[in-house]
């Protein structure tokens, strides 16, 4: 088939299995940009509340370590996403005709042989193909991990090997289960769902845990429960096809990170300001540790904040550093620490 310039090509249609859901197909064709920028949103904002990610920053022995990690990964990550639209080019230029058959995520492991061909084609595509089972596996199995520690830490018991192990196989079975019961939703589909409920409550309470001394542990719980279970509603909503029929509200629930982030925002804020006496003891001493360099021993600032904030809480006075006049009598012979009140520095 030839196309002349500038003529749209057509595509072929796509199965229910391999296409957006219905409701979320609908809302985009509908409100092309509130989607796009929901999207946006819940991809940006979500990245930070993912649980296999935050747990790799235990593994930075310093601040300083941690602080060169995050921007040697935001440089790597944002490297990386500039591939997809790259792949979309190279799909247009040498395998144009998978527009017609629907098929243009085969594009990934068609590229390398039309590009080079021969034995490095095929030796690059089964890289392709490895890598990206590789990155399955390692998301697959480091979000069972994080998942299992919290279950572990938080919900069972004891932090013994047999509960563990019981976390495991509750971090699988229920994602499975429910991969079960939404199987006709598109994985990338279902990807950006699952952003939008984490960067509905994850990102406020990352975000004002670190900045804001004023947060409550009633109105990080608030936040997240309002903003979290918002998106959550909105998603499940969408899964069932609701509400038909488009319109605004239609829209909403499918792209729902563009309120309910907010949302969890504004109820951590008035949560936390409607609790003031909740804020935990040693809060000030504790981000001063996190936003001060190292080098200036925010080990020993932490202990005396730990220490005020305990005394003002039992409503004691903290005692304030006294400053001392030196003396100006001139010291009698024979006696060198005759009028003077603090230690003699002697110079040799």
């Amino acid at each position: 088939l030839t196309f002349a310039a500038d003529t749209p090509v057509p595509a072929a249609g796509r199965g229910a299995d391999d296409a957006l859901s219905p409701s979320r197909a609908e809302s985009r064709a509908e409100r092309p940009l509130y989607a796009t920028y929901g999207l946006i949103l819940a991809t940006f904002l979500g990245t930070m509340g993912l649980p296999h990610v935050v747990v790799r920053f235990y593994t930075s022995p310093t601040g300083v370590s941690a602080r060169r990690t995050t921007v040697a990964v935001l440089g790597l990550v944002g490297a990386f996403y500039l591939l997809p639209p790259l792949y979309g080019a190279l799909g247009r230029l040498y395998a144009p005709e998978l527009t017609l058959t629907g098929q243009a995520d085969a594009a990934v492991l068609l590229l390398p042989d039309r590009v080079i061909g021969g034995v490095g084609g095929d030796l690059l595509g089964a890289l392709v193909a490895g890598g990206a089972f590789a990155a399955f596996l390692s998301t697959a199995s480091g979000l069972t991990m994080a998942v299992a520690g919290v279950l572990t830490q938080d919900v069972l018991p004891s932090r013994a090997v047999p509960h563990f192990r019981l976390g495991t196989l509750l971090a699988m079975a229920v994602p499975l289960a429910a991969s079960a019961l939404v199987g006709g939703l598109p994985v990338a589909d279902a990807v950006g769902l699952a952003f939008a409920v984490s960067a509905s409550s994850f990102c406020p309470l990352l975000v004002l845990g670190i900045w804001w001394r004023r947060l409550t542990p009633p109105g990080a719980a608030a936040g997240m429960l309002v903003g979290g279970g918002s998106a959550l509603l909105a998603v499940a909503a969408t899964m069932g096809g609701l509400p038909g029929g488009g319109g605004a509200l239609h829209a909403l629930l499918a792209w729902p990170a563009l309120w309910s982030v907010p949302l969890g925002f504004l109820t951590m804020v008035l949560v936390s300001l409607a609790t003031p006496g909740r804020v935990p003891a040693g809060t000030a001493a504790i981000l001063a540790r996190f936003h001060l360099p190292e080098e200036l021993g925010t080990e020993d600032l932490r202990a005396e904040g730990l220490r005020a904030e305990e005394l003002r809480a039992k409503g004691l006075r903290t005692e304030e550093p006294r400053t001392e006049e030196p003396c100006t009598e001139a010291p009698r012979t024979g006696d060198p620490q005759a009028g003077t009140g603090r230690r003699e520095e002697t110079t040799r």
